[in-house]
């Protein structure tokens, strides 16, 4: 008897399977340097050289960062980017659903070009209007403030793109039903629109963490003061405290990193759900 062997099938899929690991951790691997640093002393660190950098040490240390969290503020840096993290969330949350849902279950004049002007808003690019905000910013006396840092980012078209296509996707019939129950707009929007739409808001919710987290040459241009800094000004500031260690360096870029890793790994099944929620419409 001839033994079967794997047929072309199987063979496909494993060697798929195999390019999608390789590709994996090719995407992975500036982390994994990251970390391995960060937990080396410096000595290690500079004497690893390629593939070795991907090596963990001997005698792993959490000394850099202790080290990092003395010699720069990084609580406070953190502290900072999780408020301006929590305005921009609120505001997209709030804004974006009720403008989403007003476009889409209310009928009145010129929607379409609103919306078509909305889309529009998506493909400017931040940084042609930077200078604009920011002449607008200090007109205002926002620098240095939390408002300031967050008011480009309270509402955007890409979030009320989002639920907009989610709430499309309701069917009509509930809405009548409501209409016969005697429930009116704000009434099905509340209690039976807003929480249907948990994966797109968080979804967006998510998103928006990400962007804000982020977010570097913003931060830095309205604000010059150490006690308004975003963590991901935290790197620069570790090079303008002149400590000449790639060691700290690596793990004050883990300290950054981390968080939003977590919310990624925590959240990936939302965004993917929230982002193909409107794919079908009811």
């Amino acid at each position: 008897m001839k033994k079967k062997g794997i047929s072309k099938k199987a063979a496909k899929y494993w060697a798929g399977y195999a390019v999608k690991i390789l590709i994996g951790l090719l995407i992975c691997t500036p982390l994994l340097v990251c970390f391995m640093s960060a937990i080396k002393t410096e000595a290690e660190v500079v004497n690893s050289l390629g593939l070795q950098a991907l090596i963990p040490p001997l005698n792993p240390t959490i000394q850099n960062f202790i080290d990092v969290c003395t010699k720069v503020p990084m609580h406070k840096f953190l502290l900072n980017t999780l408020i301006q993290c929590g305005t921009v969330i609120v505001s997209q949350v709030i804004f974006c659903s009720l403008a989403a849902y007003a476009l889409t279950y209310f009928d009145f004049r010129g929607k379409n070009l609103l919306f078509t002007f909305i889309l529009t808003t998506m493909m400017i690019p931040g940084d042609v209007v930077i200078i604009a905000n920011y002449i607008q910013i200090q007109k205002w006396n926002l620098t240095n403030t939390h408002l300031g840092m967050a008011l480009p980012m309270l509402i955007g078209g890409m979030g009320i793109f989002l639920m907009r296509q989610y709430y499309l996707t309701l069917p009509r019939d509930l809405r009548e039903a409501a209409d016969i129950d005697g429930c009116g707009d704000m009434g099905f929007f509340f209690r039976i629109a807003l929480p249907l739409s948990v994966p797109s808001l968080a979804a967006l919710s998510i998103r928006e963490f990400i962007t804000v987290y982020n977010r570097y040459f913003w931060p830095l241009l309205v604000t010059n003061s150490e006690n308004m800094r975003t963590v991901q000004l935290a790197v620069a500031a570790m090079k303008d405290a002149e400590f000449n260690s790639t060691a700290l360096d690596m793990a004050c870029a883990a300290c950054c990193i981390i968080p939003v890793v977590l919310v990624f790994i925590i959240g990936h099944k939302y965004i993917v759900k929230g982002m193909t929620a409107g794919a079908v419409k009811g």
